[in-house]
């Protein structure tokens, strides 16, 4: 892959040394004169060199994350790769489904791309077990890339990933209750059954309300009518319902906990910014542009600068977005406090 463009500096380096050897008494201008000739190299120039190389990218969405392929694809344009310009993707079908996805792995395998974009745990976790370790993979909408495995540490991937997490600092979801519910003395929290990631949330979630006082009921789900049966069951026994960060809750799971919030006057903490955007009630959330746009610019760096994952940091958004649902909060009669106003914010469904 024509990556790299650090080979066309090299003339100049070694020129450099030469006319230094040569005439040490001149090395003052020599390297005054040097120094301006490469500032005036501009990034424009630079990724210019881009332009006769197609990159070829796997995009393996799931079940889609468009704001998150948008801002992936953005990250990617601040180092020159655009889409019909320098660079085509590959992507097959979506889907919550590990069998398919399989099938959209083994499809991007075939292509022999030179990066793929991968989103969510179980996604990823399919991508990296069929992808030669040779290609790099991007990764975002992975709440615990290296609790799950994916990588060794967000520091040193120790492999071919490295990326972008929408983990939320479980300190901020209790902050956020206690500001705004302050009363909440019982919570449900609901997961895919089996997803690694969401079960460790929620674990952690437990320890924390339970040293605020607060007892947490943890329901695992295994379909999104499966969600409605186990909210149904909680109706009356708690303050509030809680989402999690996972692939079932994301793919209609907090959808059916939202209609049942709105019936039934049960506010949603919730952990996922589209669950706010269609009415659930509140919650510190990551936003997937932002972390697709960081993991764009990840990419980059190993597409045009041939770095490699492992001397890249993966990374999460911090602080969160602090969203409130205006509709849903004035449905359920709560009451925020002047001094926290302004540090929410505020959209409709």
């Amino acid at each position: 892959m024509g990556r790299s463009n650090s080979a066309q500096l090299k003339p100049y380096t070694y020129y450099c040394h030469a006319l230094i050897h040569q005439w040490s008494n001149r090395h003052i201008v020599l390297i005054s004169f040097i120094v301006i000739s490469l500032g005036a190299i501009t990034p424009s120039q630079v990724f210019a060199t881009t332009v006769n190389v197609n990159y070829v990218i796997g995009l393996a969405t799931w079940s889609g994350y468009p704001d998150s392929v948008a801002g992936f694809k953005a990250g990617l344009a601040i180092y020159g790769i655009q889409e019909g310009k320098n660079a085509s993707f590959i992507m097959g079908k979506t889907g919550a489904n590990k069998e398919l996805q399989t099938k959209v792995a083994n499809k991007i395998k075939d292509a022999r791309p030179d990066l793929v974009y991968s989103l969510t745990t179980p996604g990823t976790t399919i991508i990296k077990n069929v992808l030669p370790t040779s290609t790099p993979i991007v990764f975002s909408i992975v709440t615990y890339p290296a609790d799950s495995g994916l990588i060794d540490s967000f520091d040193y991937s120790g492999n071919n990933l490295v990326g972008t997490s929408n983990y939320v600092s479980n300190k901020h979801y209790v902050a956020l209750l206690k500001k705004v519910l302050p009363e909440t003395r019982k919570i449900a929290i609901f997961h895919r059954k089996g997803e690694p990631n969401s079960k460790i949330q929620a674990s952690n979630i437990l320890r924390l309300m339970k040293k605020e006082g607060i007892t947490v009921k943890i329901l695992a789900a295994t379909s999104v009518e499966h969600v409605s049966e186990l909210a149904m069951d909680q109706l009356g026994k708690v303050d509030v319902f809680m989402t999690t960060t996972d692939t079932l809750m994301q793919s209609g799971g907090e959808e059916a906990l939202i209609t049942l919030s709105h019936q039934h006057k049960i506010p949603i903490l919730s952990s996922n910014k589209s669950g706010i955007l269609k009415g659930s009630t509140f919650g510190p959330v990551a936003d997937f542009y932002t972390l697709g746009k960081m993991a764009g610019e990840k990419a980059g760096q190993i597409l045009v600068n041939d770095v490699p994952p492992t001397q890249l940091q993966s990374e999460l958004q911090e602080p969160p977005l602090f969203m409130v649902n205006t509709k849903a909060i004035n449905m359920m009669g709560i009451s925020i406090s002047v001094d926290i106003r302004d540090q929410l914010i505020w959209v409709d469904e």
